[in-house]
């Protein structure tokens, strides 16, 4: 395999169902859209989903289960609120020794991670697609493995190291809303200290939003993001009904201008690391 492609979802509740390969449910139609378009291309990608949702869907199901006997409207709203907004409550670092979600979460990263690290030798480049919060999880993820590796040196397994790290591509994302408590804002390092210099040049951070998605934000007006952040690109997402409208937020995933775009740069890392070997 010449790339290995990670992808993470973001807030609201995710079913822990897999296909045959062990792909979760969430990224299924976005994996086949690119698969149909790299063609023969794709024999070269690894492809793994980070699932993490089960740390927190079953406390936010059990509060919505007591709250069946209360006398509160707006039902439906209040449970999104709550599948929503529960997974950026919820996952967040605190002092207490006793709550363990923050490190809970990105075990389920890392589990992701090894699971594709099985598929790929430690060189292999790395791209990360992160869904909403998905991508303030990977930032985090990246932020505590980089203090691991501090100095340039290669670690023993750079791709678990995060040292291979080639390419992210956040959509929906909503990182500047968990910046507001840092002054100055110090983004991840990016990208890894591993890669050949040809495929360093090559490396790209892309932010794609849908313009009526009230999650998904431009990064490059963050203090700290302008050099980091190759392109914000606007694209608006889903079928005619839904593209202008907040529910925009879940319609990249099956949408076909999404899966082009994705599919576009894994061609553009993948024609980098042929070129490499030639």
């Amino acid at each position: 395999m010449k790339l290995a492609v990670a992808i993470i979802h973001g807030i609201g509740k995710q079913p822990d169902s897999r296909d045959l390969e062990g792909q979760h449910l969430f990224a299924q139609s976005l994996i086949l859209g690119l698969r149909q378009r790299l063609g023969d291309d794709a024999k070269q990608v690894a492809f793994q989903t980070l699932y993490w949702a089960s740390v927190l869907d079953k406390r936010e199901e059990a509060f919505l289960a007591r709250l069946a006997h209360e006398p509160v409207t707006w039902r439906w709203l209040r449970r999104a609120v709550t599948l929503f907004l529960g997974d950026a409550a919820g996952y967040r670092k605190v002092s207490e020794a006793y709550d363990t979600t923050y490190q809970e979460v990105h075990q389920c990263v890392r589990n992701g991670l090894s699971a594709l690290r099985a598929q790929v030798d430690p060189q292999t480049p790395l791209l990360v697609v992160a869904h909403s919060l998905g991508g303030h999880i990977f930032s985090n993820y990246a932020w505590d493995q980089q203090k691991l590796n501090a100095t340039p040196s290669c670690p023993l397994d750079p791709f678990l190291a995060l040292e291979t790290l080639a390419g992210i591509i956040t959509f929906g994302c909503n990182i500047p809303l968990f910046t507001f408590a840092y002054d100055p804002v110090q983004p991840i390092r990016f990208p890894g200290h591993c890669l050949t210099e040809p495929m360093r040049q090559q490396a790209r951070w892309l932010n794609l939003y849908a313009p009526a998605d009230p999650l998904g934000y431009p990064l490059r007006p963050v203090p700290g993001y302008t050099e980091l952040v190759h392109e914000d690109r606007a694209m608006a997402v889903g079928p005619w009904y839904l593209r202008h409208t907040p529910l925009s937020h879940l319609a990249y995933w099956h949408d076909p201008r999404f899966h082009h775009y994705v599919a576009q740069e894994i061609r553009r890392l993948l024609s980098a690391q042929t070129a490499e070997e030639t």
